[in-house]
């Protein structure tokens, strides 16, 4: 008979590999197939929740990057929330990483696989999506 705790680390796997799997299937997809010395992997995940739990999601979302803020390879991150949707989040990562790392390494670690779980409990919709930067501008 399985546990319900058998029952949530069963669907973490399937969450995680959903999600490396479209990663890497956009990564494919953009040719983002990158070496050490090419352009930073950027992540863009838009995330959509209720509008009951936007705010503690927020604060997961908070915490959860003052976690990844430590990683060797993490370069930045900004987090956004949608201007009267508050229930609609977006998030732009940069790494210096590539997307096969990332997958088989950032994404197995502690605090990754306790996020997977979290937008399964707060029933969180996630749609993510890799890029290379090509270009930079600030304010001259």
């Amino acid at each position: 008979m399985k546990t319900y705790s058998d029952k949530i680390k069963k669907w973490a796997l399937t969450a995680i590999l959903i999600f490396t799997t479209q990663i890497s299937m956009h990564a494919q997809q953009s040719k983002l197939i990158q070496d050490k010395n090419s352009t930073p992997l950027v992540l863009c995940i838009k995330f959509k929740t209720s509008p009951e739990n936007a705010e503690a999601f927020k604060n997961v979302l908070i915490k959860l990057f003052d976690t990844i803020s430590n990683e060797q390879n993490f370069v930045a991150a900004d987090l956004h929330q949608a201007v009267g949707k508050p229930e609609e989040f977006l998030v732009y990562e940069t790494w210096n990483d590539t997307v096969s790392h990332f997958i088989n390494v950032q994404m197995k670690k502690t605090y990754a696989v306790e996020f997977e779980k979290v937008l399964k409990q707060m029933n969180v919709e996630r749609f993510p999506e890799a890029y290379t930067s090509f270009g930079h501008w600030t304010k001259k």
